[in-house]
């Protein structure tokens, strides 16, 4: 990975890839949900939809036609802590792809009408959201979770910070986040770094760049304290309870996230995982179950995830529950950690052969640590990772189950409260 910080502070990095003919470009801005003010909840991420409406050079039909031309692959998304706006496409449209990409970012072109318009389409995304019980479930789980951080704030906003933002709070907040200063440009692929450096200069010279920023970039603040939460989202429309677990876990950048990563794989991560052989080979109690990480630059939760038959959900909850104390009672085994490393470094190196796959890694190594994050490293230090190390991650995520939430939706709950399962769990 080249890196070059240009005179204004944009951060370029660069990636070239032998035996590919495509690249992939994205520009990222450091500002998400999790910086914005409490009354303009969901700024960031109407930002994102906003971009695509006009640019200065282009009408929303003009980027449409692009976009299309590109290959279809150019879009953007919101995240807690980073907004993204990326390409993919033929090496030879590249000279296109940066030109759409710094149109976009460059200064805000739209309209109160685009306002109007974008506000009804996010509130229809909102609607749907709600509509998937995952999707609802998992938001409802971060909220009541972390209620008073702004890691649990809702990246779409509620619909009353989303009906109240106006033009000139977007465009401020537009100000705020996409300066080059807080901006990394990373591309991956098929180009050479001198020729793309030229054009990225040709390109930036005819564009002027916004006044300055109205605040600074967020610093890493306090931790999140998980709030004991248990639930019931009342879905009869559903056939399934879907049931959502979680429990704290440490910031990306901790030095118990290695073993934690492998934790969770042990956990609930393939199918010769724990949750895996106990939940749907052992009792048949689930279709799909799994654990994973969500983890963030001020803290993150371990989360486990099923969905089963209403009348079968107290069996998983216990199925779950004896997993979890075994665990904490004998740790894991030799063979489980070996498993564990393979499979982490299989998806590894899988990932080095997608561009796309590069190039948000290096939004985390920038983001999270400042500097490109090589796979290798990613390797080592999971190999590195002894059954100690998996001991205090096992510690630091299940050591205190009063300390874990406990969510589910569906149909009306059968043979136990959500108080009796979340304390049964926790037992």
């Amino acid at each position: 990975m080249e890196t070059r910080t240009l005179g204004d502070g944009l951060t370029v990095w660069l990636d070239p890839m032998r035996d590919v003919r495509s690249v992939a470009l994205g520009v990222y801005v450091a500002g998400g949900s999790a910086d914005e003010e409490a009354s303009d909840l969901g700024s960031t991420h109407f930002l994102e939809h906003l971009l695509f409406r006009r640019a200065r050079r282009r009408t929303g039909a003009d980027i449409a036609r692009t976009t299309d031309r590109l290959g279809g692959d150019c879009d953007a998304y919101t995240t807690k802590e980073w907004m993204a706006v990326h390409a993919r496409t033929p090496s030879e449209r590249l000279p296109d792809a940066l030109s759409l990409l710094l149109d976009l970012t460059e200064a805000p072109a739209f309209t109160a009408d685009d306002v109007e318009t974008e506000r009804k389409v996010i509130l229809e995304e909102m609607a749907e959201a709600s509509d998937v019980p995952e999707d609802r479930l998992h938001e409802t789980f971060v909220r009541s979770y972390w209620p008073d951080h702004p890691l649990g704030a809702p990246i779409l906003g509620t619909e009353e910070t989303v009906g109240a933002l106006t033009r000139a709070r977007l465009v401020r907040r537009f100000r705020e986040v996409f300066r080059p200063e807080r901006t990394l440009l990373v591309a991956v692929g098929a180009f050479e770094p001198e020729a793309f450096l030229k054009l990225l200069s040709t390109e930036r010279r005819r564009r002027r760049h916004a006044a300055a920023p109205l605040g600074p970039v967020r610093q890493a603040g306090p931790s999140p304290r998980g709030n004991r939460c248990a639930f019931h989202i009342p879905r009869p429309d559903l056939n399934q309870t879907h049931l959502l677990v979680g429990t704290p876990a440490p910031a990306y950048a901790n030095r118990l996230v290695p073993a934690a990563w492998l934790l969770s794989v042990v956990l609930g991560g393939g199918v010769s995982s724990r949750l895996w052989r106990r939940v749907r080979e052992r009792h048949g109690l689930a279709y799909q179950v799994g654990a994973g990480l969500s983890l963030h630059r001020d803290g993150g939760m371990a989360l486990i995830e099923a969905a089963t038959a209403p009348k079968k959900l107290p069996k998983l909850v216990r199925a779950t529950g004896a997993v979890l104390r075994e665990l904490r009672q004998t740790g894991v085994t030799r063979a489980e950690l070996r498993r564990a490393k393979d499979q982490v470094r299989a998806e590894v190196a899988m990932s080095l052969e997608s561009t796309s796959s590069r190039r948000e890694s290096a939004v985390r190594g920038w983001f999270y640590r400042g500097r490109p994050w090589e796979a290798d490293e990613t390797i080592a230090t999971m190999e590195a990772v002894t059954s100690a190390d998996v001991d205090d991650a096992i510690a630091a995520l299940f050591g205190e189950p009063d300390a874990s939430g406990f969510g589910v939706t569906g149909p009306t709950l059968v043979g136990a409260t959500v108080d009796d399962l979340a304390g049964e769990l926790a037992a």
